[in-house]
């Protein structure tokens, strides 16, 4: 029982740091982040830190992983494959459009992975998107087109835009869901028929 509750501890003097860390680095960004400031924010000694973590790197890494999965799981809350393809498109991206927009330093490390110091993979959501194309093509809705491609460019087009809009400070909310309208509507008659 003791090593139970001492595990218990542990892990939650883990997710402390963790969660103090992303609360530095969002509001100060993540480049600002350091040990000596989680440290000084939580009143724990230098030791504690680097009893779970080597180095402030591997607090980002951790902090991507777990945010990575948060939005991977919301967005594949909005996956619906009643909904056509460009249904599809639209719901995700703007939702995408709304944390690069509300939380742009979120936005640029787990969607941009800017601090990673590893390879990012393919987002399981362009692997979706292939599928979902191809059976627009199938149905006649969308050109024919090499999936692939289509939906890598589809996904670096919309996160060129949002990037872009995170760094709009001066945008209102409507202002960025107008211009996402128009960056929707150019994307979407490339693959419409």
């Amino acid at each position: 029982m003791a090593r139970e509750e001492q595990k218990m501890r542990s892990d939650s003097v883990r997710q402390a740091i963790l969660d103090t860390a992303l609360e530095i680095g969002m509001k100060e960004g993540f480049e600002e982040l350091s040990i000596r400031k989680i440290i000084n924010q939580m009143r724990y000694s230098t030791g504690v830190v680097y009893h779970h973590f080597k180095d402030k790197q591997e607090i980002i890494d951790a902090i991507e992983a777990a945010e990575t999965k948060w939005l991977q799981g919301q967005i594949m809350e909005l996956l619906d494959e009643s909904k056509d393809v460009a249904a599809e498109i639209e719901t995700v991206f703007k939702r995408i459009l709304k944390l690069a927009f509300e939380e742009p330093e979120k936005y640029n490390l787990i969607v941009l992975h800017k601090y990673s110091r590893r390879k990012s993979e393919q987002p399981g959501w362009i692997t979706h998107l292939c599928k979902r194309l191809q059976e627009g093509m199938d149905k006649g809705l969308i050109k024919e087109m090499d999936t692939e491609k289509a939906a890598f460019a589809i996904w670096s087009s919309f996160l060129g835009f949002h990037l872009m809009i995170s760094r709009q400070r001066e945008l209102t909310m409507e202002e960025a869901e107008e211009m996402f309208r128009v960056q929707l509507n150019i994307i979407l008659k490339g693959v419409l028929r």
